[in-house]
């Protein structure tokens, strides 16, 4: 029987795709998902040469399928992915530039000797919390000042969809979710709060809403059933 393993940046993807990722994936599939955050890290992005070992020896195992939910705003020169500049420096389009590092990590390791036919690598615009502006009632839940509310939808209408959400590292949606609540003197925790989030939006909202994720969902499910 087929397993999936994802690896992510840290607790809160795990938590969260716990709540609402591996359910899902059952119910379509049958199949169980496995979600474990970075070896080496307490949360955030490693260099690339620490990661392929982790998925080559993922991969190593039969039937196994291996994804990765990695934050594209979070990935830096420091972390040696190939195709970095040609990604990030040289290519002003979030959504084309993390494609062309799910190239680069998926050719990194195949030049290396490791099949990657059970590779799924991915990586989110721009980065996780992106999801949770997939729909108001999750913030309504969680927050109560209605100057709060006011200002994330306010950053929600300005995009044709949540994982646009990004001008700058200073602007991605984490950042703006930080200012806005410490400006109404709240807080993000973004283990708890994201999970809660999420969990109140729900799998379906957010897979309607952000197209690279469920297109990146589809994919998995596509695999398990080929």
């Amino acid at each position: 029987m087929k397993r999936v393993h994802c690896i992510v940046e840290g607790q809160t993807e795990v938590r969260v795709f716990y709540s609402i990722l591996v359910p899902y994936i059952y119910e379509k599939t049958g199949v169980h998902m496995t979600v474990t955050p970075i070896n080496h890290t307490k949360g955030g992005m490693v260099q690339f040469s620490k990661i392929f070992t982790e998925l080559r020896n993922h991969l190593s195992e039969k039937g196994k399928i291996v994804t990765t939910f990695f934050d594209y705003y979070g990935i830096l020169p420091i972390h040696n992915f190939r195709y970095y500049a040609e990604a990030k420096l040289n290519q002003s389009n979030a959504a084309l530039g993390a494609e062309i590092l799910e190239k680069g990590m998926n050719d990194y390791i195949s030049d290396l000797g490791t099949n990657t036919r059970y590779f799924i690598p991915y990586i989110q615009v721009h980065e996780f919390e992106a999801l949770l502006f997939s729909s108001d009632e999750g913030f309504d839940f969680k927050y109560d000042d209605i100057r709060i509310l006011r200002e994330l939808k306010n950053v929600r209408n300005r995009y044709p969809n949540p994982e646009d959400i990004n001008d700058s590292p200073h602007t991605s949606p984490s950042k703006r979710l930080e200012k806005i609540l410490n400006k109404y003197k709240d807080i993000y925790v973004k283990t708890n709060d994201g999970e809660d989030i999420a969990t109140i939006i729900g799998i379906e909202t957010i897979l309607d809403q952000c197209p690279r994720f469920s297109a990146w969902v589809e994919n998995l499910i596509f695999k398990i059933n080929e």
